[in-house]
């Protein structure tokens, strides 16, 4: 269990607390690129408790600028969007993609124009999404995952929205133990292909084991299969929000990012990705069952119109032996739970040693967060991580004395070499989608 003060440290985002701070000096990947129309609409962003506007201008640069007009607070999703510049309607007041005030048309000049502070913030395109960096100083590397650097018909990004708090999300990533009991619907249909998933299925006791990372922690969970083989299941988390999730190498690779939109609201992204053929073709089936077919937000239909994720359990499908958790579709069941407790207490938490990778989770997050607010250079900021080779594995090993360290790591070098060449055989960058 935590105390009252570490959970707090761990689940309040607003203004100015040490989770927002630490959030923000990070690239937090806000919305998808295909959401903004040159010269159209702004689109409202609210993330860390605070408001933004994004747009995308005529040459088909983005901006992602405070919500709130510098002039009087007038909100800037009302603007007008032409001729690379947002307009307040207010009082006509021009903001640049950057955030600068370039026009005053209620001036005799626009010299007060650069007395403005810049209300715009640092962004990048890749994946199909843009990301924004929130926070004050030198911006740091972007963190360029393997999935930013494919051409965009190999990765697709697909974002959704609960009513909870994002530790509760965040912890799930990391939770083996819970994957043959809470998806059982899933994991024990043989009629959905999921080869990795299935792996799990009958085994509820995995064995733990970590290594820690400068990005944030690898965790190995091992289970014993009836033939005496072994079924390892590594997640690699990124600091603070960013899981890759175990697949077999017949499978495309995806990763979860969990980002905090206010204390009682996470932005969920699902991002796929295969080098190997048109993602379209290679979408875990399973992670589709529910879902919307938009891409901003493929939960509207379930969270946004009903409110109350708890309220779609089909209780007399669970009487009938059809379903163990009445919720249809494995994401919706981690949603589920999430909302079903907005912000956790968990300084009432009774933990087992089931659940040893939240409890490396939070020490590691904790660490991270107490080093930001010393002033310390942050690990994940480390210049000699190559984030392009992260990708999780699920692999049968044949016996359980295998170095699954060893095994793990030459894995991640044969897929950083595979993609290295794939990458030099096109002779061009593909990191901007």
């Amino acid at each position: 269990m935590l105390t009252a003060e570490q959970n707090k440290l761990l689940t309040d985002v607003s203004v100015g607390s040490p989770l927002s701070g630490y959030w923000k000096q990070h690239w937090i990947p806000a919305l998808r690129s295909e959401a903004l129309e040159v010269d159209g609409a702004p689109t409202r962003v609210e993330l860390l408790c605070e408001h933004y506007v994004a747009f995308r201008t005529t040459d088909g640069t983005v901006g992602f600028l405070n919500e709130a007009c510098p002039h009087r607070g007038v909100s800037l999703a009302l603007g007008r969007n032409e001729n690379n510049a947002l307009t307040c309607i207010f009082h006509g007041w021009q903001m640049n993609a950057k955030g600068d005030c370039v026009h005053m048309p209620t001036e005799e000049t626009n010299t007060l124009c650069s007395k403005v502070p810049r209300t715009g913030y640092p962004v990048r395109e890749a994946g199909g999404i843009v990301w924004v960096y929130l926070g004050g100083g030198e911006v740091p590397q972007f963190n360029d995952f393997q999935f930013t650097q494919v051409a965009p018909k190999h990765v697709r990004a697909r974002a959704s929205y609960n009513n909870s708090n994002w530790s509760q999300n965040v912890e799930t990533l990391l939770d083996s133990a819970h994957i043959a009991l809470l998806h059982a619907d899933t994991t024990y249909d043989k009629d959905v292909p999921q080869e990795g998933m299935q792996l799990s299925s009958g085994n509820h006791v995995p064995r733990y084991s970590f290594d820690k990372k400068p990005y944030g922690l690898r965790s190995y969970s091992e289970r014993d299969q009836p033939d005496g083989s072994v079924y390892l299941r590594v997640t690699e988390f990124v600091a603070p929000g960013i899981a890759f999730i175990g697949t077999t190498s017949a499978e495309a690779a995806f990763a979860i990012m969990v980002v905090p939109v206010n204390n009682t609201k996470t932005l969920g992204w699902f991002v796929f990705w295969d080098e190997r053929d048109d993602i379209n073709n290679r979408l875990p089936e399973f992670l589709m069952i529910g879902t919307d077919a938009s891409d901003d937000d493929f939960a509207a239909s379930r969270v946004g119109k009903a409110g109350d994720l708890m309220a779609s359990q089909d209780r007399e499908a669970m009487r009938r032996g059809e379903t163990w958790t009445g919720i249809k579709g494995v994401i919706f069941e981690d949603y589920v739970l999430a909302e079903s407790m907005p912000i956790v207490d968990r300084t009432k938490e009774f933990l087992g040693s089931g659940d040893v990778a939240i409890v490396r989770l939070r020490r590691e997050l904790l660490s991270r967060i107490s080093d930001y607010q010393a002033g310390r250079t942050l690990p994940e900021h480390s210049e000699n991580i190559d984030y392009r080779a992260l990708r999780s594995l699920a692999e049968i090993l044949p016996e359980n004395n295998v170095d699954i360290r060893a095994f793990t790591d030459e894995k991640e070098a044969e897929r950083r070499a595979t993609f290295n060449s794939s990458q030099t055989d096109k002779g061009q960058d593909a990191n901007v989608v």
